[in-house]
């Protein structure tokens, strides 16, 4: 019964003329549909990928079927394609597969837009001949649809106030400020924590303020600065130098890749360290100076003590001679030689050329002198 039917209809369409035809009901039927009609893209800016889904189209009708292809999806921050194909010639009870790709821009907001993709019977082959179908007409079309998302993400990116190494005096108070700026797409819940808090108590450090800083904060927005107050150790034998390790991380994505500063203090030592740093501390280029200096000083003081014995030896025999002369002229008053004067005797032994080392320096030269 159902071939003589469709004889019937292709005698009548032989006949009928064109203008009838695209009147004449014309058995054709199509189905399309996709593996997930929900897509959810990772926008997150190091890991924004595309999502490729599988569909299909089958032509469900009685005769060879052109069945085209057509797609869209609301918004501009989403974009849908199809690789391939878009057009087959489909035997009936035959399918063709496609693949629908899905696009979203990096660091969008989180957001849900609709998709949908249809496919139209463009025309039937009945008797060799394609016939047009009008669009929409005859159960022509068929469709699917569904929700494309962009996925909530975590970023954070923490920045210190001067991170240099900060020197300074025992029981000085030193603040570590810093502020944490939402990378991410969405309102996030954000915390910094000093990580190796318990090796910098261990140190001698107090910490003032809390170890900790807690904010909310908006996607691409800075928290209000945070602080975080040590105090150094009351005394300190020698240097101490610590390494203050920040991490900022998202309490909502524990996943998200945490950002990490480290800031060194350094405490000068205390209790008549002096400029050299404590004998504990000196180098050997600070004792060579020392021992420079010391050898200099003796120097200075054996040359003057040399200057002032023969300053002595040389007055003592000008003295001496003194006596001898003053002893002859007396002679010579007493002998009958008046009128006379006699003359100063010098003695020649006081020049400096009879100067003897060994003689100058005897025995009882003694260090002690110095």
């Amino acid at each position: 019964m159902k071939r003589v039917i469709l004889i019937s209809i292709l005698i009548f369409l032989m006949l009928a003329p064109m203008n009838v035809q695209a009147q004449v009901p014309i058995p054709v039927a199509v189905e399309i549909e996709c593996q997930q009609s929900t897509i959810n893209i990772n926008v997150h800016p190091e890991q924004n990928q595309p999502v490729s889904v599988s569909c299909t189209v089958e032509n469900t009708g009685s005769f060879k079927e052109q069945i085209d292809i057509d797609w869209n999806v609301e918004g501009n921050d989403f974009n849908l394609d199809v690789s391939g194909d878009t057009s087959w010639d489909i035997e009936a009870g035959d399918s063709e597969s496609f693949t629908a790709v899905f696009t979203a821009s990096a660091r969008i907001e989180v957001k849900s837009e609709d998709f949908n993709i249809t496919a139209t019977v463009v025309s039937v082959t009945i008797g060799g001949d394609p016939i047009t179908i009008p669009l929409g007409q005859f159960g022509s079309t068929a469709e699917v649809g569904g929700t494309v998302n962009s996925l909530a993400y975590s970023r954070v990116d923490l920045e210190v106030s001067n991170p240099t190494t900060r020197n300074i005096e025992v029981s000085e108070e030193e603040s570590i400020q810093f502020t944490i700026f939402n990378d991410g797409n969405r309102a996030d819940n954000l915390e910094v924590i000093v990580v190796n808090q318990q090796e910098i108590e261990d140190a001698g450090f107090k910490f003032i303020s809390d170890s900790f800083y807690r904010a909310t904060v908006n996607p691409g927005s800075s928290s209000e600065q945070g602080t975080i107050l040590l105090e150094a150790p009351s005394e300190a034998s020698s240097e101490i130098s610590i390494q203050v390790e920040l991490r900022a991380y998202s309490k909502l994505d524990e996943s998200a890749e945490p950002s990490v500063i480290t800031v060194r203090i350094v405490v000068a030592a205390s209790g008549g360290g002096g400029t050299l740093g404590g004998f504990d501390t000196m180098s050997g280029e600070n004792w060579a100076m020392i021992g420079m200096a010391g050898g200099g000083l003796i120097g200075v003081i054996l040359l003057l003590v040399i200057i002032s014995r023969l300053t002595k030896k040389t007055a003592g025999k000008q003295k001496v001679a003194q006596k001898e002369a003053k002893k002859a002229a007396k002679a010579e008053r007493k002998s009958g030689r008046k009128g006379k004067k006699a003359k100063p005797v010098v003695d020649e032994e006081s020049s400096d050329d009879d100067f003897d080392f060994d003689d100058d320096f005897d025995d009882d030269f003694d260090f002690d002198d110095l």
